[in-house]
């Protein structure tokens, strides 16, 4: 393993800890599945109507979950970064295609995981099952209920001002575009939210 490599694995490691403690020996059974992948910008790591077969954890960069619109127009869905999973929860579940496509915006260097393989691990160790409960109630339940509220409840500004305090300065790194995709609004609308804050 190289030095980069062992830096993104004690970085892995304090995500998994931050939701439950994972012992030395859950741990070193994990580690065999772990693939470190360097993904260029644009790049895709699953396709729409591709079944998953793999979670994918940011070391660094951002990655995105974006599908098509009934009009023919890409809506990006999730922005996912640093310290964060990427996944087709649902295709994973189902083992079936999955409804959206995830695609890096920027060079990006992650861990893939086998969720098979991952999911027949923790079914012999409770500390990983319950870092596994712990994110999908946070991120894939808690935090989307939160989302689709505040989308049908918030107006375009709100939204916009809610972006910037979930995702502080990746306004900085991701374009107006990809921010309008995300919000459901235009380019157009956004920069006059901008200029009137």
């Amino acid at each position: 393993m190289t030095s980069e490599e062992e830096k993104y694995t004690d970085q892995f490691r304090k995500v998994l800890n931050s939701y439950a403690p994972i012992t030395e020996g859950s741990f070193s059974k994990l580690l065999p599945l772990l693939n470190f992948k360097t993904v260029e910008k644009e790049e895709y790591l699953l396709q729409i109507n591709q079944t998953a077969r793999k979670m994918h954890f940011v070391c660094k960069g951002i990655l995105t979950s974006l599908f098509i619109t009934a009009d023919g127009g890409t809506h990006i869905k999730n922005f996912f970064l640093e310290g964060n999973f990427a996944a087709s929860k649902a295709s994973l579940l189902r083992s079936a295609p999955s409804d959206f496509s995830i695609r890096s915006l920027e060079e990006s260097i992650v861990i893939d995981i086998d969720y098979r393989k991952y999911k027949q691990l923790i079914y012999g160790h409770n500390d990983l099952k319950d870092f596994y409960i712990g994110y999908l109630e946070r991120k894939w339940v808690i935090e989307n209920e939160k989302r689709q509220i505040a989308f049908a409840t918030q107006t375009a500004r709100e939204r916009y001002l809610t972006f910037l305090k979930e995702y502080p300065n990746l306004d900085q790194r991701v374009s107006q575009l990809h921010i309008a995709s995300y919000l459901g609004i235009t380019p157009t609308q956004l920069s006059r939210i901008r200029k009137n804050l």
